[in-house]
């Protein structure tokens, strides 16, 4: 199993990003100190995984505002940042 981890920046952003993600195994975590984790957990399908970012990847477009602020996304320990680009003309 993999596991997909969003920290957001506010817990409206994690509920929101739970909600996007409400296809998939996700659950929302909020730690003591109050920062807010939205946590996939990922089968073994290199597909599973891009549908995942591709929901990702749409609910960031939506929004329009790159990850709403500073949401760090790793993967198994690895970080990565997703951002909009503009449409192509």
């Amino acid at each position: 199993m993999q596991t997909l981890t969003i920290e957001a920046v506010t817990p409206d952003t994690a509920f929101a990003l739970r909600d996007a993600l409400s296809g998939f195994r996700a659950e929302l975590r909020v730690t003591e100190d109050g920062r807010s984790y939205v946590k996939v957990t990922l089968g073994q399908s290199d597909l599973e995984i891009v549908e995942v970012l591709n929901a990702i990847e749409a609910y960031v477009t939506q929004r329009a505002a790159g990850l709403a602020g500073g949401e760090r996304i790793a993967l198994n320990g690895r970080k990565y940042a997703l951002h909009v680009l503009p449409p192509l003309s």
